[in-house]
């Protein structure tokens, strides 16, 4: 009988996370991580292509300029974490693009540090 009664619980539980409405806040962790892995893929990718292109240091100006957007973009991602984490906090919303959110900035901020730290060190070890 208890066996009965917790499934039927169980049941009334999925209902329940069902006829929660989205977290606000979710759904804009998602999409500051979308949009800010998008630029930040595109900063790095564009780097390269110029570096590949020729003699870099005829790029120095638009390299300023790429990496200032890539870094408004990471701290703007630092901040979908933050989001991500606030709507995984909250009982009243589901929490999918919560924690979808916050696994994708994590992510992005994550590797970009890690992609920076393995370009200095191949940097370093070329010269």
């Amino acid at each position: 009988m208890s066996d009965h009664n917790a499934i039927h619980s169980a049941g009334e539980s999925r209902q329940r996370a069902a006829r929660l409405p989205q977290s606000g806040l979710g759904i804009a962790s998602f999409v500051i991580a979308l949009v800010s892995g998008l630029v930040v893929l595109a900063g790095i990718a564009f780097s390269a292509l110029m570096i590949a292109s020729g003699d870099p240091d005829q790029h120095m100006p638009v390299f300023g300029v790429i990496g200032l957007v890539v870094t408004a973009f990471l701290l703007l991602s630092l901040v979908g974490l933050v989001l991500g984490f606030i709507a995984l906090r909250r009982q009243d919303r589901r929490r999918t693009f919560g924690a979808i959110g916050l696994g994708l900035n994590a992510l992005i901020l994550v590797g970009t540090v890690g992609l920076a730290l393995v370009g200095t060190f191949f940097s370093h070890s070329n010269s």
